[in-house]
This record gives C-alpha cells, structure tokens and sequence, in this order.
C-alpha cells in the first residue's frame, strides 16, 4: 500500500545518506545556451552524486545512472550539482530490477540546508501510477495528484521504459509521461536548486533503475 508517511520516512533517510556526495560540476553560464546539461552517462566524472552502502546504490554503471534501493521504504536520489530556477528535465528511466510496487522519478529546485532536503518531485511507478509534489525541509506534501493516480500513458511491466518530462517555471510546474501530460500544479515556497533523479520502496525491497539520456533545458 502507498502511503505518504511512509515516503516521508524514506526522503529523511535518503537526505542523510546522500549529504557526503561527490563533488558537483559548474553549473553553465545562464543564457549562453538552451541546453544546460546533456549526459548520457558514459562518462564517469560528469559530476553526478555516487553512493553505495547497505541501503543501496547511487551512481554510474555501464552507460547508465543507476538507483538500487536494497531495504524497504527507502528512498535514494542523485543531483549533478546545478543551482537553477526554471528547468526543463526530460530523462528515460528503464526498470531494472525489484518490485512494480514502486517509484521512480525526477527533482528540480534541490536544496539542503544541513540535514534537511526540499525539492519539488515528479514520479511514477512500474505498475502504471503516477504522484508529483514537493519536499520541504523533509515535510513531504503531494500536490497533483493527491496521492497516486493510474494513468495509461505509463508502460508498465519489468523492463518497461518511460520517457519523463518535468517542467519547473515561475510558480507552476507540470508533469508528462511518454509525451503525455499527466499532472500540473502551482507553488510559490522554493525559488531555485539542483535538478535531480529519485527511486525508492514501499513494503518490499530491490527496487532498480537505470535511468539515461538526461536533458535539462531552459523552458
């Protein structure tokens, strides 16, 4: 069952084991290009957060950027060190491994201030739901949806793959699938941050993703 204390619980975690990351790569020059991150994770020292431990994995393997989460209600991320206030981030994230019964998704507007994390958040799960909403100082609240909603634009099954598209802009962001648009809010509570990748377990663990072909573009 999916229950928003329970990812609570998994963000808090997850901030803790992420604060010791690799260091991250000089955000481009605002407006002297569309682009401003293109990686297909082919490079291992493209700034992006690596960590591994009992609770899972974060970080680079074979051409893709994986997140394993090894223990339930966990919840593991990776940023490349960006500090933007509106963003575009398209990615492809391909089930690996683990139950359906889970989340995978993209952040923008990161931040830390010691141990305490806020973002706003855009995910699905293989088993054909989606959720968005934000984290602020690790207070989770969904906004659109509720809670998860089915939507039949996500392809479903072990070894699916989705093609996410997150827009943050000013005070409203939105969320597609496939090309599909999914879920839209307005917020005004965070101003700017780090773009990011996020996977994490309900009841049962071994959830993994690959996720590849990151763009993040200006709106």
């Amino acid at each position: 069952m999916r229950r928003s204390m329970v990812r609570l619980a998994g963000l808090m975690l997850a901030t803790a084991l992420l604060g010791a990351a690799c260091a991250p790569q000089a955000a481009p020059t605002p407006g002297a290009v569309t682009t401003l991150l293109k990686d297909d994770f082919s490079q291992t020292t493209s700034g992006w957060d690596k960590y591994s431990g009992a609770e899972g994995q974060v970080g680079y393997d074979h051409g893709h950027y994986l997140i394993r989460v090894d223990q339930p209600q966990i919840y593991l991320w990776g940023t490349p060190g960006l500090s933007l206030a509106d963003a575009v981030v398209e990615v492809d994230a391909t089930d690996v491994a683990g139950p359906l019964n889970n989340e995978f998704g993209v952040l923008c507007r990161f931040a830390k201030d010691g141990d305490k994390s806020s973002f706003y958040f855009f995910a699905i799960s293989s088993d054909g739901y989606y959720v968005s909403g934000k984290v602020v100082q690790n207070r989770l609240t969904d906004l659109d949806p509720a809670d998860f909603k089915p939507s039949g634009a996500i392809h479903t099954g072990a070894a699916a793959s989705n093609h996410l598209a997150a827009t943050c802009q000013g005070n409203h962001m939105t969320f597609a699938v496939n090309a599909t648009p999914l879920a839209s809010f307005t917020d005004d509570e965070l101003k700017f941050g780090d773009v990011g990748l996020m996977a994490g377990t309900f009841d049962e663990a071994g959830v993994a993703i690959h996720f590849d072909h990151i763009e993040v573009k200006k709106p």
